[in-house]
């Protein structure tokens, strides 16, 4: 049954809607067109909902394709990371000092006269004036303390300057209460508040409460906005209302400009809820979970975090070393309280909690403890491993083998480095590595594609870059297997390849060429014509049909 509305522009009773967000009726294509230049900034695939377990979050309101665009929004804020050497705080570029331009007004070193009289400057710039005294930094190239305040700046001055951005900042999270008094907090109070009170002069002008909420509310929705060196900060309005989860089925990415684009990374119903992982969705539960706890204050308790198999990829798993015993130990479960406000416990007090882990073929149980203690002294070892020495990592998963699941984090983690090293080592690329090395190459390619179909299917970037690699792998295959087996042979591993690389390109199609996936993306592009060309040439050097 057709839905009827109110025409957004003559309240008239309405049944076409906007195809692309459903939400908004139209009596006629004019009124749409006239109601464009409004309705565009709001016009997504998702609308607000809540209620009292996730609070405000995103529902799709149609059927939305994997890689298409949610949302696309500029931020309300930017600015410097808290920690960062001197940028320019126009553009962000980090500063050398010989080649500083201070802002006029204000005396903070810029990269250009242009950058210093943008509007993105004005805040600091307005207080300093107002301070009294020019700011003078003397040191570059390594964190300086005077920047660890500018974003939060940034935030207090629309209280006073622009009243609809400050009201949509204070309707983002703080967390306020859970971060008072740890670490964090007091270190924000003594860097952040007591500088903007007393460098400032602003004791009389923003209370406590009011510095330190807008600190919580940076930490807390801040997007590092990986597009120059170091990175620079911005919280957004609508991506910070999109929930977590620990197998999301989208993704963010930014453009050029420095716009957040949230995409989707499954085919998503219309009600479903839109979500993103505010965690490295390759960590193990336990480092997950503790993380989310830390930094977002809240215990995960999403579908992988609740099943011990995670999804049957085994991928916290630990070998049972009983005698014949080919299982694998599993703890009961990971939803155990977390201790906020205090650091990771320690593996060695954490058997006291009576946690086991249960091999499911022989019964076994080994404490909590033994297995942190194992899985810490591995941990141990993988950082340690050489930097691009590929036949240390091969040790490593080799060694490893004999205690962790073939999918477990640590395995997959040096995997998927031994992957990308593969061919990096010589002038000659893949034609410099020896069959072996080949061969391991694609097949770590293909492990590793599988199991984030299964764990993180929403983590684009990741798969896109390894099916680069991948096609890559397969086309000189094909190479190796034409000198012996006959030119024909490899039309097969090409189009095999060719097909690879389409779904690469199509995976990192959104990535801005700032990023190493967005140059990966551009050199996909431009081996598919590659490809289709030695693919023509291929086919008709095939003898004709009898």
């Amino acid at each position: 049954m057709t839905q009827i509305g109110s025409c957004a522009i003559c309240l008239a009773p309405a049944e076409q809607k906007c195809a692309n967000c459903q939400l908004v009726h139209y009596c006629s294509r004019d009124h749409q067109k006239q109601h464009w230049k409004t309705h565009k900034q709001y016009c997504t695939p998702a609308r607000v909902k809540t209620d009292e377990k996730y609070g405000r979050y995103l529902e799709a309101t149609r059927q939305i394709k994997p890689g298409d665009v949610i949302l696309k929004e500029s931020p309300l804020i930017n600015g410097p990371a808290q920690v960062t050497p001197p940028v320019c705080l126009g553009c962000y570029k980090m500063l050398e000092e010989e080649k500083t331009v201070p802002c006029a007004k204000c005396g903070w070193p810029m990269c250009s006269t242009e950058c210093s009289e943008r509007d993105v400057h004005r805040p600091e710039c307005f207080y300093t004036q107002n301070r009294g005294e020019k700011v003078k930094i003397s040191t570059y190239g390594v964190p300086h303390p005077n920047y660890q305040c500018i974003t939060v700046l940034r935030c207090l001055y629309q209280r006073d300057h622009d009243q609809k951005l400050w009201s949509k900042l204070q309707a983002l999270e703080s967390h306020c209460e859970d971060r008072r008094d740890t670490d964090k907090w007091n270190n924000d109070r003594k860097m952040v508040l007591e500088f903007i009170w007393k460098f400032f002069k602003l004791e009389t002008t923003f209370s406590e409460e009011e510095i330190m909420g807008c600190c919580g509310i940076v930490q807390i929705n801040g997007h590092e906005v990986p597009l120059l060196e170091p990175e620079y900060v911005a919280v957004f309005d609508r991506i910070s209302m999109v929930e977590h989860n620990c197998r999301a089925n989208c993704n963010k990415s930014f453009t050029s400009e420095g716009d957040i684009i949230l995409c989707a990374g499954c085919p998503l119903s219309p009600g479903t809820h839109i979500s993103v992982c505010y965690t490295d969705p390759l960590w193990g539960t336990e480092a997950r979970r503790h993380h989310l706890a830390d930094s977002k204050f809240f215990e995960c308790t999403c579908e992988r975090c609740s099943d011990v198999t995670e999804f049957g990829t085994m991928y916290s798993a630990v070998k049972c070393k009983k005698k014949n015993c080919k299982g694998y130990l599993i703890p009961e479960t990971f939803i155990l309280p977390i201790l906020h406000k205090t650091t990771s416990p320690d593996p060695k007090t954490r058997g006291l909690d009576n946690k086991f882990w249960k091999c499911p073929v022989c019964e076994d149980a080994v404490s909590d403890a033994i297995i942190q203690q194992l899985l810490q002294d591995i941990g141990k070892e993988l950082s340690a491993l050489p930097k691009e020495d590929p036949d240390a990592c091969e040790r490593f998963i080799e060694h490893c083998s004999g205690y962790l699941h073939p999918s477990h984090y640590y395995i997959t983690d040096a995997g998927l480095a031994l992957a990308q090293m593969i061919g990096q080592q010589h002038n000659l690329g893949l034609a410099g590595v020896s069959d072996d090395r080949l061969l391991l190459k694609t097949q770590l390619c293909r492990k590793i594609t599988t199991l984030l179909e299964t764990l993180a299917p929403a983590e684009t970037r990741l798969r896109g870059s390894l099916l680069f690699e991948l096609h890559a792998a397969v086309a000189e295959t094909g190479r190796r297997k034409s000198l012996i087996d006959g030119p024909m042979v490899m039309l097969g591993y090409v189009t095999e390849s060719r097909k690879i690389l389409s779904e690469s390109a199509n995976l990192l199609r959104h990535e801005p060429v700032e990023l190493p996936e967005g140059q990966v993306a551009r050199q996909a592009r431009i081996n598919l014509i590659q490809m289709d060309d030695l693919i023509e040439k291929l086919s008709n050097a095939l003898p004709s049909p009898l």
